[in-house]
């Protein structure tokens, strides 16, 4: 049997080696989406152009368009009206406008003297980017704001002390008609007992006052970021892209394969040879699972060491969920090639059912923010349990076997979708 079915294999294999154009998709396509999805498809916008509108031109206003300006990944291109800004905004030369109003100080007491940030909504990343930033300045900006406060009231507590003490001091004398000696020891007394006592008092009162300022490392958020602490977005595609890369060639190139021999009619010719129908299907789906796995191999090779992106979890165990979805995909793309007549027709078909597997399966766009009318559609997707798996795996350190659901579903796709396509293509060939 397993003679028949290699000299099979490679007669596949010497076929994709004539089509030229069908082996540069398989092989060359990979790498264009590893490419594109790793540098191109990047939801962090690194440069971003602010318009100034500045009605209060004071100090504090100042500051905060300088602090700005020598942010990294900011930069103030100009400054004007609102009408200026709002061009400016439409034909995409500033991607955010700060409106300082008259009354404008930092940190702001009430609302007519706060910092208003206008964005260009219909560019999402680009808006998120911005806020992003700015918040992060203006949050720095804070942090020395109240510090400043704090050190001037030290400073104002310290030299009213010493006025004090000075008044005090100075307002009392010991009776004149004491002896010098014990003149001066009952001054020094006073002087003690007056120092002591305003020491204390002005102690009090400031611990009082610092107690209602925000400490300015407090006042911050600690934020600690798991598991993507760069929040890049790399990090984020590429354990995906294993997935989109997986059902992509399997479906795509197994579907076209299959109607191939229809069209050329070399299927009958595979009919009436010693191979029963399961070797023939065999046969078929072996190359392209070959093709598949070293597809997986370059983009996972190229993901972890060209991109850096961790790998944290249970190898062993991720290859084996990684068949069985390659198992799901090429039952996919058998079912495909028997309910079609042409290439044109499986074309179309996986098309179907691969366009919705990149926009609904959450490898883009979060399921949780889908619509439940719309999430449905997502659990019969094979991509959408193999995704999260991938995700957990290569960044959070886990292993496949903590997602027994997900497990038992895509081998139920498999299992499902190789039966089905098993039972339609030996009914194709009686």
């Amino acid at each position: 049997m397993w003679k028949r079915i290699g000299a099979l294999v490679r007669k596949e294999f010497v076929q994709l080696r004539r089509d030229r154009r069908t082996l540069a998709m398989m092989i060359l396509l990979p790498i264009l989406w590893l490419v594109a999805f790793g540098y191109a498809v990047n939801f962090d916008v690194p440069h971003l152009k602010v318009f100034v509108v500045d009605r209060a031109d004071n100090g504090d206003s100042r500051d905060v368009i300088d602090r700005i300006d020598r942010h990294d990944s900011l930069e103030v291109v100009g400054s004007g009206s609102e009408e200026d800004a709002v061009d400016r905004i439409k034909d995409g030369t500033a991607d955010v406008i700060l409106v300082f109003p008259e009354a404008f100080e930092f940190p702001a007491k009430d609302e007519d003297s706060q910092l208003k940030i206008q964005v260009d909504g219909s560019r999402l990343f680009t808006a998120q980017s911005a806020v992003r930033e700015l918040n992060d300045v203006l949050k720095d900006l804070q942090k020395d704001s109240i510090r400043d406060i704090k050190e001037e009231l030290e400073k104002t507590f310290e030299k009213s002390r010493e006025d004090s003490l000075s008044l005090s001091l100075s307002g009392d004398s010991p009776p004149s008609n004491l002896p010098p000696q014990a003149a001066e020891s009952l001054w020094k007394q006073i002087e003690s007992r007056v120092k002591s006592a305003l020491e204390e008092r002005m102690e009090e009162r400031k611990d009082e006052l610092e107690k209602q300022l925000p400490d300015p490392e407090a006042s911050m958020p600690d934020v600690d970021v798991l598991y993507n602490a760069d929040l890049k977005s790399v990090h984020y595609m590429i354990p995906g892209l294993v997935g989109l890369v997986l059902i992509f060639i399997t479906t795509l190139m197994t579907a076209l394969g299959v109607v191939r021999e229809k069209e050329r009619g070399t299927l009958e010719q595979l009919i009436v040879s010693p191979l029963r129908p399961f070797e023939l299907m065999l046969g078929k789906v072996l190359p392209y699972m070959i093709i598949a796995t070293l597809d997986f191999a370059i983009v996972f090779a190229a993901g972890v060491y060209w991109f850096d992106v961790p790998f944290r979890g249970d190898l062993f165990s991720f290859i084996l969920v990684a068949l069985l979805f390659l198992f799901s995909s090429l039952g996919m793309g058998l079912l495909v090639s028997t309910v079609s007549q042409n290439q044109q027709q499986a074309m179309q078909l996986a098309v179907m059912t691969l366009v919705p597997q990149i926009l609904l399966s959450g490898f883009i766009f979060p399921l949780e923010a889908m619509p439940w009318g719309i999430r449905w559609i997502a659990y019969v997707l094979p991509l959408s349990y193999f995704l999260p798996i991938s995700r957990d795996v290569f960044l959070k350190g886990m292993s496949a076997w903590d997602y027994p659901l997900e497990f038992a579903v895509l081998a139920f796709f498999g299992v499902f979708f190789l039966l089905v396509a098993t039972i339609r293509f030996r009914r194709s060939l009686t």
